[in-house]
């Protein structure tokens, strides 16, 4: 799949305002530098992981991701705060093998990749609502790096499947 390269940061060093399609390759590419520690290399080491595991379940998902990691201005993102997007039709109460029930619980995913993950049905109003709170910068940055309260960033999505064509 054929995805364009990430836009380039705008004010303050953020993403511009909305969501933005990357392949893992092209978030490890803009994300994954080392800067003060390998802290970011280490982050995205374990984002690697998750993805792959999602791919092994076989789930229509999507990842949006968000937080300090997707901020080029800061050397060491506490960590990454994910958006799990599942399909309209997900049945959130259905039984799970475990190492799917692994990849969704907020307790272990925190546990095993260290992320904050929020697991959401496609255009559902939860979607929205963790989408509108995720695109604006995190008031614990705004005094550290200038940036005024409210003001919004961009998001990246990773699909963690074969998209099909229009239509399709």
């Amino acid at each position: 799949m054929n995805l364009p390269a990430l836009p380039a940061t705008a004010d303050y060093n953020l993403l511009p305002p909305g969501i933005h399609d990357s392949s893992l390759e092209g978030v490890e590419e803009r994300f994954s530098a080392f800067q003060v520690s390998d802290r970011r290399c280490h982050l995205f080491a374990k984002l690697k992981e998750y993805v792959e595991e999602i791919r092994k379940a076989g789930w229509e998902a999507t990842l949006i991701v968000d937080g300090s990691f997707v901020m080029a201005g800061i050397d060491e993102p506490d960590d990454i705060d994910l958006i799990l997007v599942m399909p309209e039709g997900w049945d959130i109460t259905a039984d799970l093998r475990p190492f799917e029930y692994n990849l969704v619980s907020k307790k272990m995913v925190k546990r095993r990749y260290g992320f904050d993950l929020r697991e959401v049905r496609a255009n559902s109003p939860e979607m929205h609502e963790w989408l509108e709170f995720f695109s604006k910068v995190n008031v614990k940055w705004c005094g550290p790096l200038g940036i005024p309260a409210g003001t919004e960033k961009g998001l990246v999505r990773i699909y963690c499947h074969e998209r099909r064509a229009e239509g399709n």
